[in-house]
């Protein structure tokens, strides 16, 4: 199975190259905001298209030839792809008007292609066109005769400078387990499984944000543009970029877990950016990162050609009794446990509601009840694939 992967290195420049680094980020960052301006200033009957090289032979525009054309070409790129999106009516959401790059404010990167570039792997360098050999940490190796597309260079609030080099390789999927799991998503714990585990939130953002606090009010109180203030700048940005790195390094490391260890994953198909709008449990869910979490499952199942199922958010996950599908008619937040009316059976709210994810995912992938299977692998009884027929798999999904 061919994927595409990218590694991501750091780089070390010298004084001067930074200095070539910074200008090429502010011209791709120029030619963008000419694109943004171009395209919101559209008249229909007096419209101008203009392209990296017009801006360049544009006399005031001279130091565009300074930096690599390939940067200003890649970006144009972008800016076409946006553009596409913005008018495609398939959708599911719609994409907002592009946006102006501000200086020190947007993430500044630039991208070249596999022949603007070279690593030299014995000396721990890459050539950069226009920029020259920089010193490069390889802490992991590029597996060999895999072909290398394009390589972005980036730079971090906190100054720091990587490389992230894209190519395509051959990727052998894991093992199937037949194993399936149900995930029910919460902020007092992260995930808590249909197998009853739970797993605790971290809270990243929470365990920092006093310091984070301390930090941005001495801020507060610098000239701004003073040198105590770009000093200050830089400490609030690296607490900001350990909390963002702890996050990851903990959704990476799940994530691989459950994709490793169960074939069928099923989840809620939640509103993340509409509960995000309530007040009191804004920052919780912000910090939590569900949307983030739920992406690096997806792309690390279909790596592994597991499947990833997304039930219905109005589907009664909490309410409705895993043992004969009662559903209540209200059950408050508050209430953790709840016994059945009908079966008497005693409930854990989250537990339950991961079961009842887990039955009606699996049911909407192969149109088979979860009940009618013969294993149950819980009881430690010889697992078999979940799944018999791949066609009617793939067929449900579509």
């Amino acid at each position: 199975m061919k994927i595409s992967k990218a590694h991501k290195y750091r780089i070390y420049p010298t004084s001067s190259q930074e200095t070539l680094l910074n200008r090429t980020f502010g011209c791709v960052r120029f030619v963008w905001n000419k694109f943004v301006e171009n395209f919101n200033n559209y008249d229909k009957n007096n419209s101008v298209y203009i392209n990296e090289q017009t801006l360049k032979h544009n006399p005031e525009f001279s130091f565009l030839k300074d930096v690599s054309n390939c940067s200003l070409h890649e970006k144009m790129r972008d800016f076409e792809r946006t553009k596409t999106q913005f008018f495609n009516p398939k959708r599911k959401v719609r994409l907002g008007r592009m946006k102006f790059k501000k200086r020190g404010v947007s993430n500044d990167s630039f991208r070249l292609t596999s022949e603007r570039f070279r690593i030299d792997y014995e000396n721990s360098l890459v050539r950069l066109e226009k920029i020259g050999f920089v010193k490069i940490v390889l802490d992991r190796p590029i597996p060999d005769g895999v072909k290398v597309n394009s390589i972005t260079i980036s730079k971090t609030k906190t100054n720091k400078f990587f490389v992230s080099i894209q190519f395509d390789t051959e990727h052998v999927p894991s093992e199937p387990t037949g194993k399936r799991i149900g995930l029910d998503l919460g902020l007092t714990h992260f995930i808590t499984t249909s197998e009853g585990g739970k797993y605790d939130n971290p809270k990243f953002f929470r365990e920092n944000q006093a310091k984070l606090a301390t930090n941005q009010k001495h801020l507060s109180r610098k000239q701004k543009g003073s040198n105590r203030y770009l000093k200050q700048k830089l400490k609030v940005a690296r607490i900001h970029e350990k909390i963002k790195n702890s996050r990851n390094h903990f959704q990476h490391e799940l994530s691989k877990h459950l994709v490793s260890e169960y074939d069928i994953i099923c989840i809620e198909d939640l509103n993340v950016k509409g509960m995000a709008k309530n007040r009191k449990l804004a920052k919780s869910i912000s910090d939590a990162g569900w949307s983030e979490f739920i992406r690096k499952l997806e792309y690390k199942a279909s790596w592994n050609e597991k499947f990833v199922v997304k039930v219905n958010r109005f589907f009664p996950s909490s309410k409705t009794c895993s043992g004969c599908g009662t559903v209540v008619e209200s059950l408050s937040l508050s209430v953790r446990e709840w016994v059945c009316t009908e079966c008497g059976m005693i409930h854990d709210r989250d537990v339950n509601a991961a079961i009842n994810i887990l039955n009606k995912g699996y049911f909407d992938l192969t149109g088979v009840p979860l009940s009618a299977e013969s294993v149950d692998y819980r009881r430690g009884e010889d697992v078999r694939r979940c799944y018999s027929d791949a066609n009617l798999v793939e067929a449900s999904i579509k």
